[in-house]
């Protein structure tokens, strides 16, 4: 027989495994009604994967949207960021 700790990880794997199938980030209402369970348990789960570091949140809490969490693409969209506020901009000014 399951234990609870099995059974959580399980729907936790399952979860998981909707949101890194997604072509775009889905509502927490999509990733239940995809997994087959009531709302509640889906956002314990997301909540859980976030806590991991697992799933990113993309908005406020009623309208969030969860994606997989990739931080090497993060990493890098900051990066690209970071170096396009840095550099000179042209046109304009004196220098």
């Amino acid at each position: 027989m399951i234990d609870r700790h099995q059974k959580r990880q399980t729907l936790r794997s399952r979860v998981l495994a909707v949101i890194e199938a997604a072509t775009r980030p889905l509502t927490g209402k999509e990733v239940a009604q995809a997994v087959g369970i009531p709302y509640k348990p889906t956002i314990d789960a997301l909540n859980k994967l976030y806590d991991y570091g697992k799933v990113r949140r993309i908005g406020a809490k009623f309208t969030a949207r969860w994606a997989v969490n990739r931080p090497a693409e993060t990493a890098d969209l900051l990066t690209r960021i970071m170096l396009s506020l840095s550099r000179p901009r042209g046109g304009g000014g004196v220098e």
